[in-house]
């Protein structure tokens, strides 16, 4: 991505003499002018309006399709805010399109969506807590909540417009501009108000110019620098300084990417070697003789009462909350047809390779069939 540190504003005609409106590095204008009689038109890519409910008071553009299904909104002008239920019908590189959308004002302003299985459960959980304040506490108790976003000063990528980029959950955010030390992209170690660390991945950083509210009224000039989880930091606080994250603690970035590969049930176990020599290990310690509960095919043999005969035969099986272990799957799939199972036992595994180890605490939607 081009850098500009500095830049400057300029007008030109394309070959027909259409006539646009540019910004470009300084001292580089009149090279883009005669770049743009090269070129017979420009079109900013259409954006659409969010088609709203009819109760609804607030509207956004995006590039998406999207339908508002739920809105509500309150509070005087400048400490007030919204939550709305959303479903983008063109969700591009396999993001998510149930949301439910959330913006607070005033003293403490945040900016959230969470992602919902289905448009069933996302309109429940509205209903249920559109007027919570706590919402941060009670969604993710709710059924068919998937996970939850912090956006802070970025925008949530379904609300791009024109050819803004995608960056993860985000809307590449305009306004933001590239600093000397605090860079796109680069790695910090960020404090939080505990002093506890955490390495974070720099989106930007906006300027904020402000005067004072006393006497000589001077105007100060101060940084909001965005990280990739949705938190800022803001120059104008009182708090220790981000710093650049050194070779040697991006062993900590991926040790957490590991982590949640865990959580995710992914994997079962992880090691991080440091270079004294010493290692990090996480492992999932399971109960002893706990079923067998990773994803792949199974050789099974169930013994149903009533029958003389055990039943024997291969079992394709993904952990999911419903069913956390193969046993419990094979008992639930012939309860639905009316059997009782004595006992389970399970003479082959053959795993399922990139499959889930185990259920994990990230929770989805079920994939299993019977």
């Amino acid at each position: 991505m081009s850098e500009f540190t500095s830049y400057q504003h300029g007008e030109g005609r394309t070959g027909i003499g259409q006539l646009v409106e540019f910004s470009c590095r300084s001292g580089g204008a009149d090279e883009v002018r005669e770049f743009l009689k090269t070129i017979r038109t420009i079109d900013v890519p259409t954006t659409k309006r969010v088609v709203n409910v009819g109760h609804g008071g607030y509207g956004q553009y995006t590039r998406f399709t999207i339908t508002q299904h739920q809105y509500a909104g309150g509070g005087h002008p400048g400490n007030g805010g919204y939550i709305e239920v959303l479903e983008i019908k063109d969700p591009p590189d396999g993001r998510w399109g149930i949301v439910i959308n959330e913006h607070r004002s005033g003293y403490g302003q945040s900016s959230t969506f969470t992602e919902w299985n289905t448009l069933e459960s996302a309109n429940a959980a509205w209903e249920k807590h559109w007027g919570t304040h706590d919402t941060a506490t009670s969604l993710p108790k709710c059924p068919g909540f998937k996970r939850r976003v912090e956006c802070g000063l970025l925008r949530p990528w379904f609300y791009a417009i024109g050819d803004e980029q995608l960056l993860g959950d985000y809307a590449f955010p305009e306004g933001l501009q590239d600093d000397e030390v605090f860079r796109l992209g680069k790695k910090f170690v960020v404090y939080s108000y505990e002093g506890v660390p955490m390495i974070k991945t720099c989106m930007g950083t906006r300027y904020i110019k402000q005067k004072s509210d006393y006497h000589p009224y001077e105007e100060r000039r101060y940084r909001i620098v965005c990280w990739d989880d949705g938190s800022v930091w803001n120059e104008g606080d009182s708090g220790a300084v981000p710093r650049p994250a050194e070779e040697g603690e991006l062993w900590i970035v991926e040790a957490v990417k590991q982590f949640h590969q865990l959580l995710a049930g992914k994997r079962d176990e992880f090691v991080i070697r440091f270079t004294d020599g010493n290692k990090f290990v996480g492992k999932l310690v399971c109960p002893p003789r706990a079923p067998a509960c990773k994803e792949g095919r199974y050789d099974v043999i169930a013994a149903v009462k009533g029958e003389k005969e055990p039943r024997r035969g291969n079992v394709d099986f993904k952990p999911t909350p419903e069913a956390a272990d193969i046993v419990q799957y094979v008992m639930q799939g012939l309860a639905k047809k009316g059997l009782e199972v004595e006992r389970v036992e399970v003479k082959h595994i053959s795993g399922t390779k990139g499959g889930k180890r185990w259920m994990g605490v990230f929770l989805s939607p079920s994939a299993n069939t019977t």
